[in-house]
């Protein structure tokens, strides 16, 4: 870790000098961005796989507030899981396996969420796309897409507005975390 360190701390060099205008890590996972900016001061951090409606564990919301607070801008990525979330065989950049029972338990949470998107008609991944957005200090939500016709289906999901009731709806299935603050 010290040499990612020694390296980031080149980078706060050149940005006193002038000749770097931002600093920024981005990491699946979390952790690492934590520990960097211990040492740096961070101008920007991506979350990649970290923050979803499906994994958002009180540590990291507070990590996030705690980036917010220095103004430092919070960008989420991957906010589907790889895909799996909206409906792909992949999740955290690996083939599921239906007979694997970590993959089996993340099936039978995904089939939950989607019961409940159905029956608010909610897109399965505009829910994702907001809930990534909703936590204090995210300035930004990165999508990528290998499809050019994704596109503008992309920039649609972040202007949906999804009604208070899925939200409660998410936590009283335990989907969310009851004690999760910025929804519902």
């Amino acid at each position: 870790m010290m040499d990612i360190v020694e390296a980031y701390l080149a980078l706060s060099e050149l940005k006193t000098k002038g000749k770097a205008s931002a600093i920024g890590v981005g990491a699946k996972d979390w952790h690492i961005i934590r520990e960097v900016s211990k040492h740096i001061r961070l101008d920007w951090a991506m979350l990649a796989v970290s923050l979803t409606v499906m994994h958002h564990p009180p540590d990291l919301l507070e990590f996030i507030e705690e980036l917010g607070n220095k103004g430092v801008g919070v960008i989420n990525s991957a906010v589907f899981h790889s895909g799996f979330l909206a409906g792909s065989e992949f999740f955290d950049y690996r083939r599921t396996n239906r007979s694997d029972p970590e993959d089996q338990a993340r099936f039978a949470w995904r089939e939950k969420f989607f019961s409940i998107c159905s029956k608010y008609k909610i897109n399965p991944a505009a829910a994702c796309v907001q809930f990534g957005m909703s936590p204090k200090g995210v300035v930004s939500i990165a999508l990528n897409t290998s499809r050019p016709d994704r596109i503008r289906e992309n920039v649609e999901l972040v202007q949906v507005r999804i009604p208070d009731g899925f939200w409660k709806a998410m936590k009283e299935e335990g989907l969310i975390r009851q004690d999760y603050p910025f929804l519902g």
